[in-house]
Protein backbone atom coordinates (compact mmCIF):
# COMPACT_ATOMS: atom_id res chain seq x y z
CA UNK A 1 0.00 0.00 0.00
CA UNK A 2 1.13 3.56 -0.70
CA UNK A 3 1.50 5.89 2.23
CA UNK A 4 1.30 9.66 2.49
CA UNK A 5 2.48 11.75 5.44
CA UNK A 6 0.47 14.49 7.05
CA UNK A 7 2.01 17.48 8.80
CA UNK A 8 2.26 17.20 12.59
CA UNK A 9 3.05 19.71 15.19
CA UNK A 10 6.71 19.60 14.35
CA UNK A 11 6.10 20.35 10.62
CA UNK A 12 6.69 16.81 9.37
CA UNK A 13 4.21 15.05 7.01
CA UNK A 14 0.93 13.85 8.40
CA UNK A 15 0.35 10.19 9.07
CA UNK A 16 0.04 8.22 5.83
CA UNK A 17 -3.36 7.46 4.08
CA UNK A 18 -4.01 4.73 1.50
CA UNK A 19 -5.38 4.90 -2.21
CA UNK A 20 -6.52 1.67 -3.90
CA UNK A 21 -4.51 0.72 -7.04
CA UNK A 22 -7.82 -0.44 -8.60
CA UNK A 23 -8.89 3.19 -8.79
CA UNK A 24 -5.81 3.97 -10.81
CA UNK A 25 -6.52 1.03 -13.10
CA UNK A 26 -10.10 2.03 -13.92
CA UNK A 27 -9.16 5.65 -14.27
CA UNK A 28 -6.49 4.72 -16.76
CA UNK A 29 -8.93 2.65 -18.75
CA UNK A 30 -11.43 5.50 -18.85
CA UNK A 31 -8.79 7.98 -19.88
CA UNK A 32 -7.58 5.59 -22.57
CA UNK A 33 -11.10 5.05 -23.89
CA UNK A 34 -11.70 8.78 -24.01
CA UNK A 35 -8.42 9.27 -25.83
CA UNK A 36 -9.28 6.56 -28.37
CA UNK A 37 -12.72 8.07 -28.98
CA UNK A 38 -11.19 11.49 -29.38
CA UNK A 39 -8.70 10.18 -31.91
CA UNK A 40 -11.08 7.99 -33.93
CA UNK A 41 -14.08 10.37 -33.67
CA UNK A 42 -17.02 8.09 -34.65
CA UNK A 43 -19.56 10.93 -34.43
CA UNK A 44 -20.83 12.61 -37.63
CA UNK A 45 -23.10 15.62 -37.80
CA UNK A 46 -25.21 16.06 -40.96
CA UNK A 47 -26.56 19.59 -41.41
CA UNK A 48 -29.67 20.65 -43.31
CA UNK A 49 -29.25 20.70 -47.07
CA UNK A 50 -27.12 17.55 -47.01
CA UNK A 51 -27.60 13.84 -46.60
CA UNK A 52 -25.15 11.21 -45.41
CA UNK A 53 -23.79 8.25 -47.40
CA UNK A 54 -22.72 5.36 -45.17
CA UNK A 55 -19.91 3.14 -46.45
CA UNK A 56 -18.72 -0.14 -44.98
CA UNK A 57 -15.08 -0.57 -45.91
CA UNK A 58 -15.82 1.63 -48.96
CA UNK A 59 -19.02 -0.18 -49.99
CA UNK A 60 -21.87 2.32 -50.46
CA UNK A 61 -24.98 1.48 -48.48
CA UNK A 62 -28.32 1.97 -50.28
CA UNK A 63 -30.05 4.14 -47.64
CA UNK A 64 -29.10 7.78 -47.22
CA UNK A 65 -28.81 9.25 -43.71
CA UNK A 66 -30.97 12.20 -42.77
CA UNK A 67 -29.65 15.42 -41.18
CA UNK A 68 -28.72 14.96 -37.52
CA UNK A 69 -26.06 13.24 -35.37
CA UNK A 70 -24.90 9.78 -36.45
CA UNK A 71 -22.28 7.26 -35.26
CA UNK A 72 -20.07 5.23 -37.57
CA UNK A 73 -17.84 2.42 -36.39
CA UNK A 74 -14.25 3.58 -36.64
CA UNK A 75 -12.13 2.07 -39.41
CA UNK A 76 -15.06 -0.10 -40.58
CA UNK A 77 -17.59 2.61 -41.44
CA UNK A 78 -17.46 6.13 -42.84
CA UNK A 79 -20.11 8.79 -43.51
CA UNK A 80 -19.75 11.07 -46.55
CA UNK A 81 -21.87 14.22 -47.02
CA UNK A 82 -23.72 14.84 -50.29
CA UNK A 83 -25.43 18.17 -50.99
CA UNK A 84 -29.14 18.08 -51.78
CA UNK A 85 -29.28 21.83 -52.45
CA UNK A 86 -29.91 23.28 -55.94
CA UNK A 87 -26.78 23.33 -58.08
CA UNK A 88 -26.15 25.19 -61.34
CA UNK A 89 -23.74 24.02 -64.03
CA UNK A 90 -23.09 26.30 -67.00
CA UNK A 91 -21.80 24.96 -70.30
CA UNK A 92 -20.43 27.19 -73.08
CA UNK A 93 -21.28 25.74 -76.47
CA UNK A 94 -20.45 26.37 -80.12
CA UNK A 95 -22.61 24.86 -82.84
CA UNK A 96 -23.55 25.30 -86.49
CA UNK A 97 -26.90 26.33 -87.91
CA UNK A 98 -28.72 24.77 -90.84
CA UNK A 99 -27.18 27.36 -93.18
CA UNK A 100 -23.70 26.58 -91.75
CA UNK A 101 -23.30 29.70 -89.64
CA UNK A 102 -21.28 29.39 -86.43
CA UNK A 103 -23.25 30.23 -83.31
CA UNK A 104 -22.16 30.46 -79.68
CA UNK A 105 -24.32 30.25 -76.60
CA UNK A 106 -24.26 29.33 -72.91
CA UNK A 107 -26.67 26.88 -71.30
CA UNK A 108 -27.19 26.78 -67.53
CA UNK A 109 -28.75 23.68 -65.96
CA UNK A 110 -30.08 24.05 -62.41
CA UNK A 111 -30.85 20.80 -60.56
CA UNK A 112 -30.64 19.05 -57.22
CA UNK A 113 -30.06 15.48 -56.04
CA UNK A 114 -32.85 13.77 -54.15
CA UNK A 115 -31.74 12.03 -50.92
CA UNK A 116 -33.03 8.71 -52.25
CA UNK A 117 -30.75 9.08 -55.31
CA UNK A 118 -27.72 10.31 -53.34
CA UNK A 119 -26.18 6.82 -52.77
CA UNK A 120 -26.30 6.07 -56.49
CA UNK A 121 -24.82 9.48 -57.30
CA UNK A 122 -21.94 8.95 -54.86
CA UNK A 123 -21.31 5.43 -56.11
CA UNK A 124 -21.14 6.51 -59.79
CA UNK A 125 -19.66 10.02 -59.67
CA UNK A 126 -18.48 10.90 -56.15
CA UNK A 127 -18.47 14.68 -56.83
CA UNK A 128 -20.52 17.25 -58.74
CA UNK A 129 -17.51 18.18 -60.87
CA UNK A 130 -17.27 14.60 -62.11
CA UNK A 131 -21.01 14.60 -62.88
CA UNK A 132 -20.63 17.87 -64.79
CA UNK A 133 -17.64 16.75 -66.89
CA UNK A 134 -18.88 13.23 -67.63
CA UNK A 135 -22.63 13.71 -68.08
CA UNK A 136 -24.10 17.20 -68.04
CA UNK A 137 -21.67 19.10 -70.27
CA UNK A 138 -21.50 16.44 -73.05
CA UNK A 139 -25.29 16.03 -72.94
CA UNK A 140 -25.90 19.78 -73.23
CA UNK A 141 -23.38 20.06 -76.07
CA UNK A 142 -24.99 17.28 -78.11
CA UNK A 143 -28.54 18.53 -77.53
CA UNK A 144 -27.73 22.16 -78.42
CA UNK A 145 -26.05 21.07 -81.65
CA UNK A 146 -28.96 18.79 -82.53
CA UNK A 147 -31.54 21.57 -82.13
CA UNK A 148 -29.63 24.46 -83.74
CA UNK A 149 -28.86 22.34 -86.80
CA UNK A 150 -32.58 22.41 -87.65
CA UNK A 151 -32.75 26.20 -87.98
CA UNK A 152 -31.14 28.90 -90.07
CA UNK A 153 -29.21 31.59 -88.24
CA UNK A 154 -31.98 34.14 -88.74
CA UNK A 155 -34.59 31.72 -87.37
CA UNK A 156 -32.64 31.35 -84.12
CA UNK A 157 -33.47 35.02 -83.53
CA UNK A 158 -37.01 35.18 -84.87
CA UNK A 159 -38.02 31.85 -83.26
CA UNK A 160 -36.06 32.21 -80.03
CA UNK A 161 -38.81 30.98 -77.69
CA UNK A 162 -39.46 27.89 -79.80
CA UNK A 163 -35.75 26.98 -79.95
CA UNK A 164 -35.31 27.51 -76.18
CA UNK A 165 -38.25 25.23 -75.44
CA UNK A 166 -36.93 22.46 -77.68
CA UNK A 167 -33.43 22.65 -76.15
CA UNK A 168 -34.87 22.52 -72.61
CA UNK A 169 -37.14 19.54 -73.34
CA UNK A 170 -34.35 17.56 -75.02
CA UNK A 171 -31.85 18.18 -72.18
CA UNK A 172 -34.37 17.15 -69.52
CA UNK A 173 -35.12 13.91 -71.38
CA UNK A 174 -31.42 13.20 -71.85
CA UNK A 175 -30.61 13.69 -68.13
CA UNK A 176 -33.61 11.73 -66.88
CA UNK A 177 -31.72 8.38 -66.55
CA UNK A 178 -29.30 9.98 -64.05
CA UNK A 179 -32.04 10.71 -61.48
CA UNK A 180 -31.50 14.45 -61.38
CA UNK A 181 -34.37 16.74 -60.49
CA UNK A 182 -34.11 19.53 -63.08
CA UNK A 183 -35.31 22.97 -61.97
CA UNK A 184 -34.56 24.98 -65.10
CA UNK A 185 -32.57 25.08 -68.33
CA UNK A 186 -31.67 28.62 -69.41
CA UNK A 187 -30.15 29.41 -72.80
CA UNK A 188 -28.22 32.66 -73.22
CA UNK A 189 -28.48 34.81 -76.34
CA UNK A 190 -27.19 33.28 -79.55
CA UNK A 191 -24.01 35.02 -80.70
CA UNK A 192 -22.82 34.94 -84.31
CA UNK A 193 -19.62 35.97 -86.02
CA UNK A 194 -18.97 39.69 -86.40
CA UNK A 195 -19.40 39.58 -90.18
CA UNK A 196 -22.72 37.78 -89.96
CA UNK A 197 -23.98 40.07 -87.20
CA UNK A 198 -23.17 43.08 -89.41
CA UNK A 199 -24.93 41.41 -92.35
CA UNK A 200 -28.04 40.85 -90.22
CA UNK A 201 -27.96 44.45 -89.05
CA UNK A 202 -27.59 45.71 -92.63
CA UNK A 203 -30.49 43.53 -93.71
CA UNK A 204 -32.66 44.85 -90.92
CA UNK A 205 -31.78 48.43 -91.91
CA UNK A 206 -32.58 47.68 -95.57
CA UNK A 207 -35.90 46.13 -94.59
CA UNK A 208 -36.79 49.16 -92.52
CA UNK A 209 -35.87 51.46 -95.38
CA UNK A 210 -37.95 49.36 -97.79
CA UNK A 211 -40.90 49.51 -95.42
CA UNK A 212 -40.48 53.27 -95.14
CA UNK A 213 -40.33 53.63 -98.94
CA UNK A 214 -43.41 51.43 -99.29
CA UNK A 215 -45.22 53.54 -96.72
CA UNK A 216 -44.21 56.74 -98.55
CA UNK A 217 -45.42 55.26 -101.86
CA UNK A 218 -48.71 54.28 -100.33
CA UNK A 219 -49.14 57.77 -98.94
CA UNK A 220 -48.34 59.26 -102.35
CA UNK A 221 -50.82 56.94 -104.06
CA UNK A 222 -53.46 57.80 -101.52
CA UNK A 223 -52.81 61.52 -102.05
CA UNK A 224 -52.94 61.11 -105.86
CA UNK A 225 -56.15 59.13 -105.62
CA UNK A 226 -57.62 61.85 -103.43
CA UNK A 227 -56.66 64.47 -105.99
CA UNK A 228 -58.18 62.40 -108.79
CA UNK A 229 -61.37 61.98 -106.84
CA UNK A 230 -61.43 65.70 -106.08
CA UNK A 231 -60.80 66.64 -109.73
CA UNK A 232 -63.47 64.24 -110.92
CA UNK A 233 -65.88 65.65 -108.39
CA UNK A 234 -65.12 69.18 -109.59
CA UNK A 235 -65.50 68.11 -113.25
CA UNK A 236 -68.75 66.35 -112.47
CA UNK A 237 -69.95 69.46 -110.68
CA UNK A 238 -68.96 71.68 -113.64
CA UNK A 239 -70.71 69.35 -116.07
CA UNK A 240 -73.76 69.27 -113.89
CA UNK A 241 -73.72 73.08 -113.68
CA UNK A 242 -73.34 73.45 -117.46
CA UNK A 243 -76.04 70.92 -118.08
CA UNK A 244 -78.28 72.74 -115.66
CA UNK A 245 -77.58 76.11 -117.30
CA UNK A 246 -78.13 74.63 -120.78
CA UNK A 247 -81.33 73.03 -119.68
CA UNK A 248 -82.48 76.27 -118.14
CA UNK A 249 -81.57 78.20 -121.30
CA UNK A 250 -83.38 75.63 -123.42
CA UNK A 251 -86.46 75.87 -121.27
CA UNK A 252 -86.25 79.67 -121.39
CA UNK A 253 -85.80 79.67 -125.18
CA UNK A 254 -88.63 77.25 -125.67
CA UNK A 255 -90.87 79.36 -123.47
CA UNK A 256 -89.84 82.57 -125.31
CA UNK A 257 -90.41 80.92 -128.69
CA UNK A 258 -93.78 79.70 -127.60
CA UNK A 259 -94.62 83.14 -126.33
CA UNK A 260 -93.43 84.72 -129.57
CA UNK A 261 -95.50 82.27 -131.57
CA UNK A 262 -98.55 83.10 -129.54
CA UNK A 263 -97.85 86.82 -129.97
CA UNK A 264 -97.35 86.39 -133.72
CA UNK A 265 -100.61 84.52 -134.02
CA UNK A 266 -102.42 87.23 -132.14
CA UNK A 267 -101.01 90.18 -134.22
CA UNK A 268 -103.51 90.56 -137.13
CA UNK A 269 -103.19 93.46 -139.61
CA UNK A 270 -106.22 95.20 -138.17
CA UNK A 271 -104.79 94.89 -134.65
CA UNK A 272 -101.45 96.27 -135.77
CA UNK A 273 -103.09 99.22 -137.57
CA UNK A 274 -105.19 99.91 -134.52
CA UNK A 275 -102.12 99.90 -132.29
CA UNK A 276 -100.32 102.20 -134.71
CA UNK A 277 -103.27 104.64 -134.74
CA UNK A 278 -103.32 104.50 -130.98
CA UNK A 279 -99.70 105.54 -130.90
CA UNK A 280 -99.89 108.10 -133.81
CA UNK A 281 -99.71 111.71 -132.75
CA UNK A 282 -101.72 112.93 -135.82
CA UNK A 283 -98.74 114.62 -137.51
CA UNK A 284 -98.45 113.98 -141.24
CA UNK A 285 -95.01 113.53 -142.78
CA UNK A 286 -93.63 116.56 -144.57
CA UNK A 287 -92.26 114.75 -147.54
CA UNK A 288 -93.61 111.73 -149.31
CA UNK A 289 -91.97 109.93 -152.13
CA UNK A 290 -93.73 109.34 -155.36
CA UNK A 291 -96.26 106.56 -155.14
CA UNK A 292 -95.88 106.21 -151.33
CA UNK A 293 -99.24 105.79 -149.60
CA UNK A 294 -100.33 108.09 -146.93
CA UNK A 295 -99.79 106.69 -143.47
CA UNK A 296 -102.35 104.06 -142.47
CA UNK A 297 -104.45 104.80 -145.54
CA UNK A 298 -102.60 102.60 -147.94
CA UNK A 299 -102.21 100.06 -145.26
CA UNK A 300 -105.86 100.14 -144.45
CA UNK A 301 -106.80 99.74 -148.15
CA UNK A 302 -104.45 96.79 -148.41
CA UNK A 303 -105.84 95.25 -145.28
CA UNK A 304 -109.39 95.75 -146.46
CA UNK A 305 -108.54 94.18 -149.80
Amino acid sequence: MLTMWNNNVTGFPKPPSTISPRLFKYGGLVMGAVLVVAILNPFYQITSGYCGILTNFGSVQPAALEPGLHIALPVYQKIVLVSTQPQTITSHEQAATHDLQDVRTSVSVTFHIEPADAPGFYRDFRTLDTLAHRIIEPTVSNDVKAITANYNAEELITKRDLVDGQIKDLIIRSLQPYHLTIHSVNTANFAFSTAYAQAIESKQVAQQQALQAQYTLQQTQISAQAQVVQAKAQADAAVATAQGQAQALLVTSQAQAKANALVSQSLTPSLLQQKALDRWSGTMPVYLSAGAPLPFIGTMSAAEK
